[in-house]
């Protein structure tokens, strides 16, 4: 009778336990995935990824050295990567848009779309990473910080670049009379 209670307990551990461990090792897979889809697209344009993030259904990169930022989203499909050259984006902003809903009792605004907005500095052409989408996904996960964040690297690279342009870099001597 001990033997059998103990086969039994165990038997629903596991049945309990297993869709977590499976749950988990499909997450890892999906992150390593979407991680080589990335360096894959930065190797073919001769970069080297720097700094990264790994959402649900998208990646995005940079390359610090080349001042490039990478963007690589998983569809259906198939994927596609995305590319901007910082070099010549003049902005970065969140671009965040909303529904509002109105009940007799209450309004409720709801986020329809996150993206990553670049305007680049000849024709003011406007480049979008796409954070998140109602369609896609019915509540956000954290896609606003991480756009926010994303937002403020590349605006420190912006200005420090900038500041670059506008300190010229030079060298103090002293003079020396005879």
């Amino acid at each position: 009778m001990e033997t059998g209670m103990i086969v039994i307990t165990t038997t629903l551990i596991v049945i309990c336990i297993l869709p977590f461990i499976l749950l988990y090792g499909s997450t890892k897979k999906k992150i390593k995935q979407l991680k080589k889809a990335l360096e894959n697209g930065i190797s073919r344009h001769n970069g080297t990824l720097t700094d990264y993030v790994i959402n649900n259904d998208f990646a995005i990169g940079l390359d610090s050295a080349a001042k490039q930022i990478y963007y690589y989203k998983k569809t259906p499909e198939g994927g596609y990567l995305q590319k901007v050259d910082l070099n010549k984006i003049k902005s970065c902003e969140v671009k965040k848009e909303t529904r509002r809903l109105r009940n007799s009792k209450s309004n409720h605004e709801t986020i329809q779309r996150i993206a990553l907005e670049f305007t680049s500095i000849a024709n003011n052409v406007i480049e979008q990473f796409e954070f998140y989408d109602y369609n896609d996904s019915s509540q956000p996960n954290g896609e606003l910080a991480q756009a926010d964040s994303w937002m403020k690297k590349v605006n420190d690279l912006l200005t420090k670049d900038s500041t670059n342009l506008k300190k010229p870099k030079t060298k103090k001597t002293s003079l020396k009379f005879a």
